[in-house]
């Protein structure tokens, strides 16, 4: 398939298995047709998912939705333990790498839209100083030790500058706001509320889309992984021609959807909203009915649980296969598999998660066919006690690198929702030439906290003439070798 035909049916898949998920209780009648039956499953299967994510991850999830309405600011620390053995080799002591560090620092301010992300590189105890990238509502500030003073650039001018110091055009794809660090930390503080509400309209508009002669029921004995079940069969037929006006009449309600426009115009500044989308409207529009695939999704249903899906989108001679077995409640058990009719096994996912008490064992396998079979395993073990979530697993990427590579992990999470503090450490380990290598993460995240940006003294990189520019490149270039000659000193 062309890229741009299998781009659409990419979006095509994502809309059917949207279907039902946040649907609105008014479009599901008391009347049991195949239609309410298959959209009333779309939607427990949903929700059940959501259940799952809640309730095992229950302390992090309040967290995060209090988070995305409060300030925030995060420290994380990395250091890392290596043998002296493999130390020796590259002609420095272990005592520089026991004390050599990285500090991140990264806050944000929505309402102030004040923003800063920092960087302090610590070697044998050397301190390196602060590469720090701040902004405010006017402008964006660098600071760093190979500058005499902090500069700025008005945030109506990010590309401008660039484009002025590197002597070349930016790529178009970034903009002033997609290059302002306010927009970038900020893009997290979107409200899953919001989204739900978008996720609703949309699939409201699918629905009435659909037809009740679209969707059959049947019943057939499936095996679901090792137990033969006589399930209902539930199937939703869309042709060509039904598969083109549903996208014409979503992107038309797009055109005028404000709260839409809002959400993706913060998810990526810069973006032309009203351009891309009648951009693509046209070409949906344009393109000929037999260039969209026909949709077969059946779900075989217990109760209105789905259990197993297979997803069938076809246009002349290609085909995309999605099969999958799925069982959500306590536990959580998966087999998924994608295919086309060139490749059998483009990806695949199985595994499960059992539950015990508030512990949980994970296990899962993840292949993917890329000019050749890549694999990889991932087990875990995770406890909760009370606002602590202790995991412990490894990560198996033997087959994705081809030859051994075992990444074993520790990870210690507190969540203290009540005082706006979440804490984590966290340790990786891997071996070398048989020798364990250890990096370590000590992480804290902190809500309702103040953010400050450095901007005194400030000069605008935007308004410097080249030769003030050439005189800044060798202010940089001199500082920066004052701090490799100390840093070298150091490594003796």
């Amino acid at each position: 398939m062309k890229k741009s035909k299998g781009l659409l049916i990419g979006i095509i898949a994502a809309l059917v298995l949207l279907i039902g998920g946040g649907a609105a209780a008014a479009y599901f009648f008391l009347t049991n047709t195949p239609k309410n039956a298959y959209l009333l499953s779309e939607q427990e299967s949903f929700k059940s998912v959501q259940d799952y994510v809640s309730t095992r991850f229950e302390n992090e999830t309040k967290f995060q939705e209090k988070m995305k309405d409060e300030n925030y600011a995060v420290n994380l620390k990395l250091g890392a333990d290596v043998p002296e053995t493999l130390v020796s080799q590259l002609g420095v002591p272990k005592s520089v790498i026991d004390s050599s560090n990285l500090v991140l620092n990264m806050a944000h301010d929505s309402k102030k839209k004040m923003s800063n992300l920092s960087i302090t590189p610590t070697i044998a105890d050397n301190k390196l100083g602060e590469f720090a990238w701040q902004a405010d509502e006017k402008n964006q500030y660098i600071s760093a030790p190979v500058l005499n003073n902090v500069l700025s650039i008005p945030n109506n001018k990010i590309v401008e500058t660039i484009d002025k110091i590197t002597g070349s055009p930016t790529d178009d794809t970034m903009t002033n706001d997609s290059l302002n660090l306010n927009n970038i930390l900020g893009n997290a503080q979107v409200s899953q509320e919001d989204i739900n509400k978008i996720v609703d309209r949309y699939t409201e508009t699918l629905i009435d889309k659909l037809k009740d002669d679209q969707f059959k029921k049947d019943t057939e004995k499936v095996k679901i992984f090792d137990e033969e079940k006589n399930l209902d069969k539930l199937t939703m037929t869309l042709q060509p021609k039904e598969v083109k006006e549903t996208l014409i009449a979503v992107l038309e309600q797009a055109k005028s959807d404000k709260e839409l426009k809002d959400l993706i115009t913060q998810q990526a500044k810069g973006t032309d909203f009203d351009k891309e989308i009648d951009k693509a409207l046209k070409e949906v529009k344009d393109q000929k009915e037999t260039d969209f695939p026909k949709v077969v999704s059946t779900i075989y249903v217990d109760g209105k649980k789905i259990l197993k899906r297979n997803l069938v989108l076809s246009k002349d001679k290609d085909e995309v296969k999605l099969d999958a077995l799925t069982k959500i409640d306590d536990n959580v058990k998966v087999d998924i598999k994608a295919s086309t009719d060139t490749e059998p096994n483009i990806f695949a996912i199985a595994g499960s998660s059992d539950k015990k008490d508030k512990s949980y064992k994970d296990d899962y396998k993840i292949t993917v066919n890329d000019n050749g079979e890549k694999e990889i395993k991932f087990v875990n073990e995770s406890k909760v006690d009370g606002d602590k979530r202790t995991d412990k697993g490894t990560v198996d990427l033997t087959k994705l690198v081809g030859q051994e590579a075992l990444l074993n992990y520790t990870n210690d999470m507190v969540t203290d929702i009540g005082n706006n503090e979440q804490k984590q450490k966290m340790e990786i380990s891997t071996e070398v030439d048989n020798e364990p290598i250890k990096l370590m993460i000590d992480a804290v995240t902190k809500l309702k906290q103040d953010v400050k940006v450095k901007t005194e003294g400030a000069k605008d990189l935007s308004t410097m003439s080249d030769s003030e520019i050439e005189d800044l490149q060798k202010e940089i270039s001199e500082k920066a070798g004052k701090i490799f000659e100390d840093v070298s000193k150091d490594l003796e």
